[in-house]
């Protein structure tokens, strides 16, 4: 394989602030290229839609003004796009490309979330862009690339869909964000930030969230308010369980106590041996049990966001449709293969035990060929992780159905929950037909489809403007002392306006004379650690240069900036770099020093 571009490994590092207008951190490269270089775009098409899982309308548009730099970077965006991270904004150059004996070097800022999966997915796309003819990549660089694929997916976990939709919804409202530990995140800094884990927030019940996460406690509240929930009871042994399915009634459903997302929930029970199997599998899962009298009907979920209804959706179990001339196998086949690279396999329906089951059930078998448009189930129950499909029912739904939705909410004091809703027809009253709210979930999985504005909305109605500090920033070659002085100056100036300002000084963080942090940290950190304090409304911070270009600009939006520099004294250049680093993060005017200029 011809080496066209290639990376100075030695160049690589973590820029942990933000810098040229992108929401950091950041990872730092130098690519290069030769002076003329040669693609072959037709070799990266191909291994791009064998092994990225990018669509190939994706490829096109990235490759549509040939390859280079851009087209790679935009590459990557659309990679990053795919693993459903919080990365929107393609890598731009740090500086001005170099020429050095024929070849060009391009030092590029590149957004990350996760630096290994952002990493490996830029030395991946480095040997598709030197493909040639009919080569192909090393075996072994696509298993790397599918390894990263999949840690990233067990980091994101369950609630990190919802954390990396919040991180987007924070990208179109320009609004800081900070990332705290694991799915923590603070949306809005100072006095108007606000702590988020997924879709739960500071307003979000500790009561409320765990009365929601115990299905047998949560029917027991919303039956006392009158609504309508399935008969239940708890089996701690597979004999108990039969012996309640018998009770109840066949059918029934077998499901954990405490588990979210559908796990563990097997519906539609008919047997004792179904009962007994699916009863020992949700005890592996929980040392809680319970067995539910099976609702006939459709399954919807309906969010609820402070009071009102934000979204309606029902919900059909994983499956095929009929076109009455390939067999069940065949069209689970199809529907495998056309599935992206990138999702995750057991998202999608199989030709399992439960799906024989089911197939039995309507006397058919995996060689049996449903007639066209018949749908054939394959999963007892419609959660999208097991190949369940959506569509939208806001404008179906009647009226009581959306206020019984509201009302399990509120008995459950929730201010954002998801109610799982079992009734025949979302268009008729639940007060004249057999309905049951059989789950509400405290921290739903929202998705933006069918309500493109649900997570703006959810966080406008958190984080009240401005939404952030008044931030300053003294931009200083002089040295610790003289900064000082000058970020105490700016900080009595603020207070003489009203603000509560943290101020980063050598000695420590302060908020008026408080002491808020010891000295000795490094500066960056210091200063972007103000964002965290929850009295604070402004900030006034010093860094040289040197450690803006290391670090990166503390905070996303810089009010105002202050040049502190001399002729003699000043590395013009460098000073020059961390200004371009700097300007498009400036909501105010930078102040040069009188008489400086720039070279």
């Amino acid at each position: 394989m011809a080496e066209t571009l290639s990376l100075l490994e030695e160049s690589w590092g973590v820029m942990p602030g933000h810098g040229k207008g992108l929401r950091g951190p950041l990872l730092t490269v130098i690519m290069r290229t030769p002076a003329e270089p040669k693609w072959d775009t037709e070799a990266m098409h191909a291994a791009l839609q064998a092994g990225s899982g990018l669509a190939a309308e994706e490829i096109d548009r990235c490759l549509q003004g040939g390859f280079g730099p851009d087209a790679f970077l935009q590459l990557v965006l659309a990679m990053e796009t795919l693993g459903h991270t919080s990365v929107m904004q393609p890598g731009v150059l740090l500086a001005e490309a170099s020429r050095r004996q024929g070849w060009v070097q391009y030092p590029v800022l590149v957004p990350t979330f996760n630096r290994r999966y952002t990493r490996d997915v830029i030395e991946w796309l480095v040997l598709v862009a030197n493909l040639r003819g009919g080569e192909k990549l090393p075996a072994a660089a696509q298993a790397k690339l599918d390894a990263s694929r999949r840690d990233l997916r067990t980091e994101l976990g369950q609630g990190g869909v919802n954390t990396m939709r919040i991180a987007r919804a924070c990208h179109e409202l320009d609004l800081p964000l900070r990332w705290l530990t694991g799915n923590y995140l603070q949306v809005g800094s100072g006095c108007h930030g606000h702590i988020f884990q997924s879709t739960m927030t500071e307003r979000t019940p500790a009561v409320g969230t765990k009365l929601a996460r115990s299905k047998y406690h949560t029917a027991a509240v919303l039956a006392q308010h009158g609504l309508p929930v399935p008969r239940h009871v708890r089996a701690a042994t597979a004999d108990a369980a039969v012996r309640a399915a018998h009770e109840l009634g066949y059918p029934v459903v077998v499901k954990p106590d405490d588990r979210d997302g559908g796990d563990g929930v097997h519906a539609g029970l008919r047997t004792n041996a179904q009962v007994r199997q699916c009863h020992a599998h949700a005890l592996s899962l929980s040392n809680a049990v319970l067995v539910e009298k099976h609702v006939d009907g459709n399954d919807y979920r309906i969010t609820v966001h402070d009071g009102r209804v934000v979204k309606a959706i029902g919900r059909r179990a994983g499956g095929v449709d009929g076109d009455g001339v390939r067999t069940v196998a065949e069209l689970v086949q199809a529907a495998l293969a056309a599935a992206p690279a990138s999702r995750d396999r057991a998202t999608l329906v199989s030709l399992d035990d439960e799906a024989r089951e089911l197939l039995a059930l309507r006397g058919m078998t995996a060689a049996s060929v449903p007639p066209a448009g018949e749908f054939v189930a394959l999963r007892r129950r419609a959660n999208m992780s097991t190949g369940g499909t959506a569509h939208d029912v806001m404008e179906q739904m009647h009226p009581d159905n959306a206020q019984l939705a509201v009302r399990a909410a509120q008995a459950l004091r929730l201010d954002l929950a998801g109610v799982d809703l079992i009734i025949p027809d979302i268009a008729v009253s639940w007060t004249e037909c057999t309905a049951g709210i059989c789950e509400v979930n405290s921290q739903p999985q929202i998705s933006t489809e069918f309500a493109p504005q649900v997570y703006r909305d959810l966080l406008l109605s958190r984080v009240q403007p401005p939404a952030r500090l008044r931030a300053v920033l003294v931009l200083d070659d002089g040295g610790a002392p003289l900064a000082d002085g000058f970020v105490t100056a700016i900080a009595a100036r603020l207070e003489s306006e009203g603000e509560q300002v943290v101020a980063v000084r050598s000695d420590g963080n302060w908020l008026g004379r408080e002491r808020l942090s010891l000295p000795g940290r490094e500066p960056a950190s210091a200063a972007w650690s103000a964002e965290l304090e929850p009295r604070a409304t402004a900030v006034v911070a010093a860094l040289t240069p040197a450690q803006m270009l290391k670090k990166g600009v503390p905070w996303l939006h810089v009010d105002e900036v202050h040049v502190r520099a001399d002729a003699r004294n000043t590395d013009a250049m460098r000073l020059k770099l961390a200004l371009a680093l700097l300007a498009p993060h400036v909501r105010g005017e930078i102040r040069m020093p009188q008489g400086f200029s720039l070279p």
